[in-house]
């Protein structure tokens, strides 16, 4: 058998295939290797295959294997050979590691350094009494020290990372592992998030600075770059995936400085799982500078294992965890290759946590559904628009093109049901389609133009004075309670209506300005902070009346308020879980009962979007928590078919009955 040697040139990153002469050269099956990693052949027979030292070892074996193939016996030298044990050796290394963090997590290890760990975090974090599942992700994070929190909205993702950082940055200066600052990456909405739970943890206000675009340029410049003072002291560094993007040159040089020993969270971390978005781009270049990186969402994987990709990526840039291309991430996602998810699952494993709701212990809730008799002005709006609308839906159901057209007209038949006021306005005045061309109805087009235009909801919408009464009731027992709408018309009107019921009534929608944001007012009045802080802060009655497409991420009113009022809702069963979550939350105090009531007009589509948000809420919550790596599409009905069948059955029993 004859014999080829191997070599490698480390400052080159190349490994050399010696012995290459031109009959071998145009071997199909080495031709084709060569071809698929741009590998060259030069004058002296020698194929240099582009290698870094991370892949080296793989790629050595691949080589190997080919070549065996072909009947050519190999042998390493020099620098391969040298380079090959430092590889293998690493690969023992990581091998090991790896075990460890698997075992802290899923054996829930209980070990003379666990019970260190604790004893650090409970002196550290005198405001804060951590439940087991918590401490153990915490300790699980603050070994392997590049890992993802994919535990369920509530389970206090943030106060993991805290206690992590706390025992870190406890170790002396000189330890490898050693953390005295954090930068968090997330939504604008998160930021005062992360500064108050610093501040009821550790019982302290948090030496914090957010940069943002509309942060001026000399204050980042001097922040980023370690200018001034003062910065060098900042412990909490916060901005956004648009400004860290937009900085990205500034941002490298803050982790690149080496004075501080930087820890980078990415917060809701499904904004970087496009394969090529700029925002993902950016966080993988940044990945390599900080000492330890952090993943923190519920939804590691929405659409597919394919979001899990860039997730893996940032946590261990010269390493391929995942293992799959994404071809083959996305034949798993289809259910077509169940045993490489079940290798998938294993490889990652080790590097992930997940606290799910049957974990939290989470206070009971009640649920009450009003059905509410509609005025009769209503009622002939309503029936005289579903005998229009619905057929027009199924028309438009059977056709390819006709989507827009029956989102369009199924709004119009919501906002019959919920507030006929809203049927005067374009759609667009909801935010929902951009143009003309959609298929909207204009009131023109309605048979019933004249009882839309004399309707009032102050007189005529019992949906309204429904809620009235609810909302006193609640006043006086609980002093604060949540107002859901989806509709956006819909908010100023309970605001106006519910005014003279407590001296704090606010509203929050996609518009209210957030601190930070670009563009924003100068005073913090009237931003999305202030209300929020505000409604926890009223010391007597006080109303927050919301839209859950825009009130979703990172705020938590669990602890100011225990009722919600669903005012209207629509099919979306994610949005509508969400919204719940907001005061349905883990509390380390405890906490008492919460309460969802859910106003429906009686034998309208209210009532199928209730059947359907039980069914999917149920399937959701069924996967969410039996599943690690749960696919939400698994559970999902995107194209709102089964929604759309639901009505034209509800339609056609009223018919007949």
């Amino acid at each position: 058998m004859p014999t080829i040697s191997l070599t490698f040139e480390p400052a080159e990153e190349v490994l050399i295939i010696h012995g290459v002469d031109a009959q071998l050269a145009r071997n199909p099956l080495l031709a084709a290797f060569l071809r698929q990693h741009g590998a060259t052949v030069d004058d002296q027979c020698r194929a240099m295959v582009p290698t870094g030292q991370d892949a080296l070892s793989a790629r050595y074996q691949a080589v190997s294997r080919l070549l065996d193939r072909l009947g050519i016996e190999v042998e390493a030298q020099g620098r391969v050979a040298d380079a090959l044990q430092s590889v293998e050796a690493e690969e023992a290394r990581f091998e090991e590691f790896s075990a460890r963090a698997f075992d802290i997590w899923h054996r829930q290890l209980d070990t003379e350094e666990f019970r260190e760990f604790v004893a650090v975090v409970d002196r550290e974090c005198p405001g804060r009494t951590f439940y087991r599942k918590q401490l153990l992700s915490a300790y699980h994070l603050a070994f392997a020290q590049n890992v993802c929190n994919f535990s369920v909205p509530g389970a206090g993702k943030t106060s993991i990372v805290y206690a992590a950082y706390a025992y870190l940055r406890a170790l002396p200066d000189d330890d490898p592992r050693s953390i005295d600052r954090l930068l968090i990456v997330g939504p604008l909405s998160s930021f005062k998030a992360w500064e108050d739970e610093f501040k009821e943890i550790f019982g302290r206000k948090p030496n914090s600075r957010r940069i943002s675009g509309a942060t001026p340029l000399v204050d980042r410049s001097d922040h980023l770059r370690g200018i001034s003072v003062g910065s060098r002291q900042v412990e909490l560094t916060l901005t956004s995936y648009q400004t860290m993007a937009n900085l990205e040159d500034d941002f490298r040089v803050f982790l690149s400085r080496g004075d501080p020993r930087i820890m980078m969270v990415l917060d809701e971390a499904h904004y970087i799982k496009s394969a090529d978005g700029r925002q993902a781009n950016s966080a993988l270049r940044l990945a390599p500078l900080p000492r330890g990186r952090v993943i923190l969402t519920g939804t590691p994987a929405p659409n597919g294992y394919e979001d899990l990709a860039n997730l893996f990526r940032f946590l261990y840039p010269a390493r391929n965890i995942v293992g799959f291309p994404a071809a083959t991430l996305r034949a798993m996602s289809d259910g077509t290759m169940q045993s490489a998810v079940d290798q998938l699952r294993k490889r990652i494993q080790p590097f992930f946590t997940r606290i799910k709701k049957a974990d939290l212990n989470l206070p009971l809730v009640s649920e009450e559904r009003i059905e509410i008799s509609m005025e009769p002005i209503q009622a002939r709006i309503y029936r005289a628009l579903e005998r229009k609308i619905v057929p027009q839906i199924r028309a438009e159901f059977e056709r390819p093109d006709g989507n827009v057209r029956v989102k369009a007209r199924l709004i119009r038949l919501r906002q019959a049901s919920v507030n006929p006021e809203l049927l005067l306005k374009p759609l667009t005045d909801e935010g929902v389609f951009d143009t003309g061309g959609t298929g909207d109805l204009t009131v023109g087009e309605m048979d019933v133009a004249d009882l839309i235009a004399g309707f009032s909801a102050e007189t005529d919408l019992a949906r309204l004075r429904v809620c009235g009464d609810i909302v006193r009731s609640v006043l006086e027992d609980q002093g604060k309670v949540l107002i859901w709408s989806y509709f956006l018309g819909n908010l100023d009107r309970l605001r106006r209506t519910f005014a003279p019921l407590a001296p704090f009534v606010e509203v929050l929608t996609g518009a209210t300005p957030v601190a930070g944001m670009e563009g924003e007012v100068e005073a913090a009045e009237g931003t999305r902070e202030a209300i929020i802080d505000g409604f926890h802060r009223a010391p007597g009655k006080a109303i927050l009346i919301a839209n859950p497409q825009a009130v979703g991420e990172s705020i938590s009113l669990h602890k100011a308020c225990r009722t919600a009022i669903y005012f209207d809702r629509d099919f979306n069963a994610g949005r509508y879980i969400q919204s719940k979550d907001r005061i349905h939350r883990y509390n380390p105090e405890g906490g008492l009962p919460v309460r969802y009531i859910y106003l429906m007009s009686e034998g309208t589509v209210d009532d199928d979007i209730d059947t359907r948000l039980v069914i999917k809420e149920q399937r959701l919550t069924d996967l969410v928590d039996s599943d690690d790596i749960p696919l939400l599409t698994a559970a999902s009905d995107e194209d709102g078919i089964d929604d759309i069948r639901a009505i034209f059955e509800s339609y056609e029993r009223r018919k007949t009955s």
